[in-house]
């Protein structure tokens, strides 16, 4: 089953990330570990943000114990645990240029609570085929569904929460949304099952 590993390191910052990924030899697609189905580091307001989707938990350990561990530590960058949850929903959309990502977190909801919300608008019709994202993932954590997008722009976003999302949204104020420019991105755009 695939998986989204989200991992916010306070302090973290891109010339430690980019460390990382010399000292791995992953130069975009180039050196991407087996099982990496997409990959984005954010900059946040303290640090950054990394949020992956892999084909499995076990491609996902074995390389953090494997490889990620050691270049993380070699980078200095500060040490942070991964949250891992597992794949309900996951497309590539109708979006082209990767610039912001977006984390939609919505406390106490279901999956499907969530399948009941996505049911009503039109862009998640035929699995995703007309989002204006350009990749969507949603992962079912203990006490919530998580939402991580990538989009062209935050207006892009904005778009699209008030024409299909607000509409159909009871007390948009539970929703926990954040949004950051992204500082790189890998999409391999295999078949994902959830």
């Amino acid at each position: 089953m695939a998986v989204v590993m989200t991992l916010e390191v306070a302090g973290g910052t891109t010339a430690q990330y980019d460390r990382t990924n010399e000292i791995l030899g992953i130069a975009g697609e180039e050196g991407a570990p087996p099982g990496l189905i997409s990959h984005v580091c954010a900059v946040t307001d303290d640090g950054i943000v990394v949020v992956d989707v892999w084909d499995s938990v076990g491609s996902l350990d074995e390389f953090m114990h494997d490889r990620l561990s050691v270049a993380l530590a070699e980078a200095g960058m500060p040490p942070t645990a991964p949250r891992v949850s597992p794949v309900h929903d996951f497309f590539y959309g109708t979006g082209k240029e990767p610039n912001m990502l977006v984390l939609l977190r919505l406390p106490h909801a279901t999956t499907d609570a969530y399948d009941d919300l996505v049911a009503k608008l039109p862009s998640h019709a035929g699995n995703g085929a007309h989002h204006p994202s350009v990749v969507y993932v949603a992962a079912a954590e203990p006490d919530a569904v998580l939402v991580a997008a990538l989009w062209e722009s935050e207006p892009a976003y904005m778009e699209f929460w008030k024409r299909e999302l607000l509409p159909h949204v009871d007390n948009p104020r539970y929703f926990v949304l954040r949004v950051w420019p992204v500082h790189a991105c890998l999409l391999a755009r295999p078949h994902v099952g959830a």
